[in-house]
């Protein structure tokens, strides 16, 4: 299986190269075109992890209710790429680290890959972002997408980044949830709201847009519904 990023920075997509026998799973909807000897399944399964549950689970969590499985029966290429434009990154996992994706943020990844989605807890529910993170280990390609371009910062200490402009982060890093500013009135004032306090060691990858406060100015402009 080969990736490769088209177009990299605000519009990119993906090109996954199948042998044939070798299968890759992406978020559903996120197919923008293939060759033909590809076998599409639509399913709420993700390898050992899924069912309806599953599907429930990934929905809570900004991602889809269903998955797409694409099964090469000869060598053929499917591309895939995100609702919203931006960048795409391929995390190559080992099977020695675990990678934690915002909601939204996966797109696909290799059968060799699990993906769970975990529970933030009261974190998540003050930080204004999702509640879940989704959870990738085993080995294999995950294929990640941000809003606007993508940039992997190096932790070694403590680190402050934006709740909304996290994508993914490696599971050896721990974070906290706090205000931004000085005080609270500060950062409402502001308008920073909360931020996650990284602190370890390893990568996180961040966006340069929010698209969740994007979504709320852009939607301040259309017209009221009839």
């Amino acid at each position: 299986m080969k990736i490769k990023v088209l177009s990299p920075g605000g519009f990119a997509s993906a090109a996954i190269r199948l042998d044939a026998g070798e299968r890759f799973i992406s978020e559903s909807g996120a197919m923008v075109r293939m060759t033909s000897g590809i076998d599409t399944d639509v399913t709420t399964r993700a390898k050992k992890k899924g069912g309806v549950l599953g599907g429930l689970k990934r929905l809570l969590g900004g991602d889809s209710f269903f998955l797409s499985t694409y099964t090469a029966r000869k060598p053929a290429e499917v591309v895939i790429a995100p609702t919203l434009p931006g960048d795409i990154a391929v995390l190559q996992l080992d099977g020695s680290q675990r990678w934690m994706c915002a909601g939204g943020s996966y797109l696909g990844s290799g059968t060799d890959v699990e993906t769970d989605m975990k529970f933030q807890g009261l974190k998540g529910f003050f930080s204004g972002e999702s509640l879940f993170f989704l959870e990738t280990s085993g080995e294999g390609p995950v294929v990640i997408n941000a809003f606007g371009l993508l940039q992997a910062i190096d932790i070694d200490g403590d680190y402050t980044i934006d709740t909304g402009h996290v994508v993914a982060y490696e599971d050896s890093l721990q974070y906290d949830i706090t205000k931004a500013g000085g005080s609270w009135l500060q950062s409402f004032l502001a308008g920073e709201g909360f931020v996650m306090n990284f602190h370890g060691r390893g990568r996180v990858l961040v966006q340069s847009h929010n698209p969740t406060e994007f979504g709320q100015s852009i939607g301040s402009q259309l017209p009221p519904r009839g």
